[in-house]
């Protein structure tokens, strides 16, 4: 791996400083990795998919950048509260089953009028303005305050849009170990408000490892361009006057390089209270069109095998220009896997297999201007008008 050698010397110090241990999922084909990179790494469960280890604190954002560098993975793995946290996570492997296998609303295709009309309104130069907007901060880095005061940015642009509406609420979700907050923005449903859609992406962005606070992060594809696209169906569905008969929740969640921390807090806080969580969609990246025959790519590991497909069809039905197929992206990718573990089913669509994977995220170089992204929010539409299908056609 080529990274590790590297790794091993910048941590030289970092080993030498004693710092509490916190307890990660990881996968498992990621385990020799992390324990040639870092001295000291505990396993204390495993299965053939996760492992359950003990790592000093210290060394969480130099696992980010490895499992980045060497497994294309945003994230890649997930911090726990404790080692009992960890270990349920292997031991529910129901929750889990029920995740991957259950269909947990009938799937339909059934509003062909209004989602027909509602992906025509999208606009690409409205997603490039919000991509702009994110990426003028130095960074949306989890501790630095410009990643408290990007996540109240979004907050702001979504109350904006909602302006009026008095069953459409945001608010920000303060987590307790860090400053970076989540953004969750809820219209009410109208007849089956308990049963709820989720729609989100993460908020923060991070440069390597080295630099943290002050390093230059745009994060325009990771992952301005998520949280972009997201906005953009807020717009389109706000400015529609549309009213769901399902609740739908849009979040930009905190703290998703290092360890998916934002997305498991609420997660595992939703599983905790029991709701009615249907179906959950993750935007992660959406405007670099990595491969060349295909427009959007579903993860087929750790998430919903019928929602997917039926998201596969919703492309068909309402953009049929648009070319999908399937990637996978192993365990912890992104924040689906909050939800997966949770027991809810939820669904990844990416803008290339992981192969093709943008080379420029996490570094200083992740703007809009670089090759295949083109300086434009083209492809990123194109997840705008799916998401839009989605939260009408899930909302009915």
């Amino acid at each position: 791996m080529k990274t590790l050698g590297k790794i091993v010397l910048m941590l030289g110090l970092v080993g030498m400083a004693q710092a509490k241990e916190v307890y990660l999922t990881i996968g498992s084909d990621a385990l020799q990795g992390s324990q040639k990179s870092f001295t000291g790494v505990k396993v204390l469960d495993q299965n053939s998919e996760i492992t359950v280890i003990k790592i000093d604190e210290k060394n969480i954002e130099a696992l980010s950048h490895m499992m980045h560098e060497d497994f294309n993975r945003c994230g890649g793995f997930i911090v726990h509260e404790s080692e009992e946290e960890a270990k349920s996570v292997l031991a529910d492997q129901l929750s889990r089953r029920f995740a991957k296998s259950l269909s947990f609303v009938s799937y339909s295709i059934t509003e062909g009028q209004k989602v027909n009309t509602l992906v025509n309104q999208t606009s690409e130069l409205n997603i490039r303005d919000m991509i702009a907007s994110l990426t003028s901060y130095q960074n949306r880095y989890y501790k630095a305050q410009t990643g408290v005061d990007s996540q109240g940015f979004v907050k702001k642009t979504w109350e904006k849009l909602a302006a009026g509406r008095t069953d459409v609420s945001v608010e920000l979700y303060q987590h307790t170990k860090y400053p970076q907050p989540s953004v969750i923005m809820t219209i009410e449903g109208s007849i089956m408000k308990d049963e709820i859609v989720i729609i989100g992406g993460h908020g923060d962005s991070i440069a390597g490892w080295w630099g943290r606070e002050k390093a230059r992060a745009p994060g325009a594809d990771d992952n301005a361009s998520g949280i972009s696209t997201i906005t953009e169906i807020i717009r389109v569905l706000m400015s529609s006057g549309y009213k769901p008969q399902r609740t739908i929740k849009f979040m930009s969640y905190a703290a998703e390089e290092v360890g998916l921390l934002g997305s498991n807090d609420i997660a595992k806080e939703f599983k905790a209270q029991s709701q009615n969580v249907v179906g959950v969609v993750q935007f992660d990246m959406t405007n670099y069109k990595g491969t060349d025959n295909l427009d959007i790519v579903f993860m087929t590991d750790f998430t919903n095998e019928a929602q997917t497909k039926f998201m596969g069809s919703l492309i068909d039905t309402y953009i049929p220009t648009v070319s999908w197929g399937y990637s996978k992206c192993g365990y912890g990718c992104s924040d689906h896997a909050s939800w997966h573990n949770a027991g809810y089913p939820a669904s990844m669509p990416f803008e290339s297999t992981m192969g093709d994977i943008n080379r420029n995220i996490h570094t200083k170089n992740d703007t809009i201007d670089v090759d295949r992204s083109g300086g434009n929010a083209d492809h990123a539409e194109k997840f705008a008008k799916l998401g839009i299908a989605f939260a009408v056609e899930m909302g009915k």
